[in-house]
């Protein structure tokens, strides 16, 4: 999903937001086995490439569940143009990976259609509940993000989770199409986590590694994920939400 010409929420805005959050750190003392749901390869890097390289530091056990391969990215693609961007799109999310230091981090793939995970939610729970099963934790989509696809990959992750397991989701749309006092934004179950230098400097690189997304589109036009996008992504705090179950 292409971004709109004009985000509603300067980076500062936000910025300002946070500083006056006083959001606590995400309790992880508990967390042995940790499972990241994502609708599309890139939005756990986006949204949470410094807790992952934390949680890993912290010897808990990570696995991805990516639900699309992104491939309706540009929707003028013809159908074998779709399948080589598809390709793409694994391999950038393998090389930010290695970027982070999670190189050896297993990638399940679902391949569901991208931009239409709406229609196969139910189907989506189905594939993820059996990767959940026995995670200490689940990192998904936040539920209500503005992109279609991140809420029903949210939804059915938050249905497919275990009994007992917490559920933390994340924002990637809200920060480019919401304001911090919108009613939908939960900050009471809002946690930050802060990056040190070098978790910020291999989000850097990771972020760099999706090049399909940060540079110009197949037709010349500007990127999905242009610099006042990533902006949100770059900094060195990380939002999640606790999900109440």
């Amino acid at each position: 999903m292409s971004p709109d010409p004009v985000p509603v929420t300067s980076e500062a805005e936000w910025l300002d937001a946070l500083a006056r959050s006083r959001l606590g750190p995400p309790d992880t003392a508990e967390w042995f086995r940790g499972v990241i749901v994502a609708a599309h390869p890139d939005d756990e890097t986006l949204a949470v490439g410094g807790f992952l390289q934390e949680l890993s530091a912290r010897a808990v056990r990570l696995r991805i569940v990516v639900a699309t391969d992104g491939e309706a990215a540009f929707p003028g693609l013809a159908a074998a143009e779709r399948a080589r961007l598809a390709d793409t799109r694994r391999e950038e999310l393998h090389a930010a990976l290695r970027a982070h230091g999670l190189g050896s981090v297993p990638v399940t793939w679902l391949a569901f259609p991208d931009s239409r995970l709406v229609e196969h939610e139910r189907s989506l729970a189905r594939a993820l509940r059996p990767l959940l099963a026995g995670a200490d934790a689940s990192v998904v989509p936040w539920p209500v993000d503005p992109h279609p696809d991140h809420r029903a990959a949210g939804r059915a992750a938050s249905a497919a989770a275990p009994e007992g397991g917490r559920v933390w989701s994340y924002p990637v749309w809200m920060w480019h199409w919401m304001r911090p006092d919108s009613a939908v934004i939960p900050w009471r179950s809002a946690v930050v986590q802060r990056l040190t230098g070098e978790q910020r400097a291999r989000k850097s690189a990771g972020l760099a590694e999706f090049v399909s997304q940060t540079g110009p589109d197949p037709a010349g036009n500007g990127p999905v994920l242009p610099p006042r996008v990533l902006a949100h992504f770059e900094r060195d705090v990380e939002v999640l939400f606790e999900e109440r179950r």
